[in-house]
């Protein structure tokens, strides 16, 4: 999703209810890289420009909750064993970089 929305008012509504009644919060997945959505073809037209290169409309994040802190504990530790380091992980929405 955007990295915006989790400076939304809804959004942080919701954390602040799942907070309220203690369960547990998305963590979230910060790509180091932007990522570069391509449009599905024949969509626009081909320029030859600068200008005109594909990338995202938007900075993206993986935004992730597996439904209780024990299974966010191991979707994390998979992604701390597996994952390719092409993202930055935060625990919390006040350890994400602005």
């Amino acid at each position: 999703m955007p990295t915006y929305v989790h400076k939304k008012e809804y959004f942080k509504q919701i954390i602040a209810q799942q907070k309220k009644s203690h369960q547990s919060q998305p963590f979230y997945l910060v790509p180091k890289k932007r990522y570069v959505y391509l449009p599905p073809k024949n969509f626009r037209e081909k320029k030859d420009s600068d200008v005109h290169k594909k990338s995202s409309p938007f900075v993206s994040m993986w935004y992730i909750w597996g439904g209780s802190s024990e299974n966010n504990d191991t979707l994390i530790r998979a992604y701390q064993k597996h994952g390719d380091n092409s993202c930055d992980l935060a625990r919390s929405v006040s350890a994400l970089r602005n």
